[in-house]
């Protein structure tokens, strides 16, 4: 099992796509290891429980994902949650987003990762993210190009839906949660809840 399918269960509520994995993301196999920025916002948006009331979650947090998304105890979303990226290659590590060129093949693997995954919401981790995926619908790269000029509120939130296999799942966009110097990111996440 690799890291783009082992935070996919199988049936997931919502599913979280990144960009593509760090070189600590590789060497641990887990994502978002270390540092909390990710998992603070996903316990002040109400996805997941208070994590230092369970664990005593230090750098680096390799322990987080599995427990969130494999195993599902921190979780408060009864679907479960789970995550990927949009390349499925541990040979593109870059953690410049800008240096990254995503393929029609990264989309193609991606969105068979999601049929598989059977989510009824994704959530897009920043613009970069947003800018690949939307090349997968034409209504929702419409929409992306008027919103994402405009405000915070309209570019972070719900952008519509994509048919996945039978069902129609809401894809929302959310600030990328290290770099991105937006304040209160974990209300922008908060909307993919309602």
């Amino acid at each position: 099992m690799n890291i783009y399918t082992k935070f996919l269960s199988g049936k997931n509520e919502i599913v979280f796509i990144g960009l593509n994995a760090t070189v600590e993301a590789v060497q641990s196999e887990t994502v978002f290891c270390t540092r909390p920025f990710f998992w603070n916002i996903l316990k002040n948006a109400g996805f997941i429980s208070d994590v230092q009331k369970n664990k005593n979650y230090k750098f680096p947090y390799q322990l987080m994902a599995n427990d969130v998304f494999v195993k599902g105890n921190l979780s408060k979303i009864e679907g479960g949650l789970g995550f990927t990226d949009i390349i499925d290659n541990v040979a593109i590590i870059n953690k410049n987003s800008t240096e990254v060129i995503v393929k029609s093949c990264h989309l193609e693997r991606l969105m068979e990762r999601l049929k598989n995954a059977s989510p009824r919401k994704i959530v897009l981790l920043g613009m970069r993210v947003t800018d690949e995926f939307v090349k997968l619908d034409s209504n929702l790269k419409k929409k992306w190009e008027v919103n994402k000029k405009g405000p915070n509120e309209i570019k972070f939130s719900c952008l519509g839906k994509i048919q996945i296999s039978n069902s129609s799942v809401c894809v929302f966009v959310v600030p990328f949660p290290e770099t991105s110097p937006i304040a209160n990111k974990h209300e922008y996440y908060k909307k993919v809840l309602c």
